[in-house]
């Protein structure tokens, strides 16, 4: 399945030793209906592509939907000393 959210958080700490926090809530799944037509148009384009370089669409194709559901359940975070970020993605 397809990654629907993602959720990011940034907190950093300010000269005053003060804590700052922002979050935001992003809707992949608005991304997903926007991106379907160019998608649609782009199918046979990327197919007729792949036959003159002589290569498999079908293994193309199933290797970008594999990386694609494979982000689902992803968390990256990275720490310094004066910030933190978090991205997670549902």
């Amino acid at each position: 399945m397809i990654p629907w959210s993602a959720f990011i958080y940034v907190e950093w700490w300010t000269r005053s030793h003060r804590n700052r926090r922002f979050s935001l809530w992003i809707p992949l799944f608005l991304a997903w209906l926007l991106l379907l037509p160019l998608l649609v148009v782009l199918f046979p384009v990327v197919a007729l592509a792949c036959l003159f370089v002589r290569m498999n669409a079908l293994r193309l194709y199933a290797a970008a939907w594999e990386i694609l559901t494979g982000l689902r359940k992803t968390r990256v975070e990275v720490r310094s000393p004066a910030a933190r970020v978090l991205v997670n993605i549902a």
